[in-house]
């Protein structure tokens, strides 16, 4: 009889010991399902400014202000959330004020008006200068003048070195050391060895052979003139970057001018009255070219269009008046531009 209990107590303590183990792998299953596994990693969207292949002396622009190609316009949409209004109150009986106090506060308040300040107009100054190819003294003092002007950045019209040769290049960003503010270049004829921008886009800062990109009211297009004019694909990207801004000044700046107001044929090979006729249509106020060694300011279509070439290289002093070493200095009050030619 005892030997019978103790074969069924071992039993019984065999079959508790495997329903604990069941129970304990059941529980900890559930717990492995319940943890949550690891984070999924997050994209990073890829930067609209190129980065440039190799290092530069000088200063690049923010990651996030210019765009290569067209801009998108993105719609917000706001829900609208109807409010529950609390039930009118009851009107109050006004309170008599006495005739002494009503005087108190109306002079009070005439003070107030007379003395509050007005509400200041934001302003927005960069310079403008092209052609610096031939001679880096006078660019480096185009460069000095320009740091201690003021202006937020310079923007560069084209035809920064000579023959577009890696030495050149090399000898370009020599000059550029030191400079402290944001640098945004076109291509100019000069900038291409054999018609290609490999140098240029290597050495000069620009994201792109054209690119635009907005500072306070303004848009700014950085156009591709670099073969002698504008060709049907540059107008059609024009038109499409500048119909997708909302910026209420729009600037185009390109290497080769569409006429001289000086007179001479030095201007584009090509697209002239096409790009005109796209400023026109683009409601464009400002167009800012290099390619003739002078300063020279002239209107079309009600249309303002200035020539900086004098950065550097020979003046062209037979044909131009204004044939001297500049910049040009432009500053934006509001929606008031001003341009100012400052001799170097």
């Amino acid at each position: 009889m005892s030997r019978r209990k103790q074969k069924r107590s071992f039993s019984q303590v065999v079959l508790w010991g495997l329903s604990v183990l069941m129970v304990l792998s059941m529980v900890i299953s559930l717990v492995v399902v319940a943890l949550p596994g690891p984070a999924e990693p997050v994209p990073t969207a890829p930067p609209t400014w190129t980065p440039r292949p190799t290092a530069s002396p000088f200063p690049s622009p923010s990651a996030t202000e210019p765009v290569v190609g067209p801009a998108v316009p993105t719609a917000t949409v706001t829900a609208t959330v109807p409010l529950e209004l609390a039930p009118p109150l009851e009107p109050t009986p006004p309170t008599p004020t006495p005739a002494a106090a009503v005087t108190v506060a109306r002079v009070a308040a005439a003070t107030a008006t007379a003395t509050a300040s007005p509400t200041a107009v934001p302003s927005l100054t960069f310079a403008v200068a092209g052609d610096s190819r031939h001679n880096p003294e006078i660019y480096g003092r185009v460069l000095a003048a320009v740091a201690a002007s003021g202006s937020e950045f310079l923007v560069h019209t084209g035809d920064l070195v000579d023959k577009g040769t890696e030495d050149q290049w090399q000898t370009f960003e020599q000059s550029m050391g030191g400079f402290p503010l944001p640098f945004y270049p076109v291509p100019g004829n000069h900038d291409g060895l054999g018609g290609e921008l490999d140098g240029y886009l290597a050495h000069s800062r620009a994201p792109a052979a054209h690119y635009s990109l907005d500072k306070g009211p303004l848009h700014l297009v950085m156009a591709d003139t670099h073969n002698g004019g504008v060709s049907a694909a540059e107008l059609a990207w024009m038109r499409n970057d500048l119909s997708g801004t909302a910026q209420p000044i729009k600037m185009v700046f390109m290497h080769h001018p569409p006429f001289d107001p000086d007179g001479t044929d030095h201007i584009m090979a090509y697209g002239n009255e096409s790009v005109m006729d796209l400023m026109v249509e683009m409601a464009v106020d400002y167009v800012f070219v290099g390619h003739i060694h002078a300063y020279a300011h002239g209107e079309r279509d009600g249309v303002s269009y200035y020539i900086t070439g004098g950065a550097g290289a020979p003046l062209y002093a037979g044909d131009h008046p204004q044939a001297v070493h500049h910049y040009l200095l432009v500053t934006v009050q509001g929606q008031d531009v001003t341009v100012e030619m400052i001799q170097v």
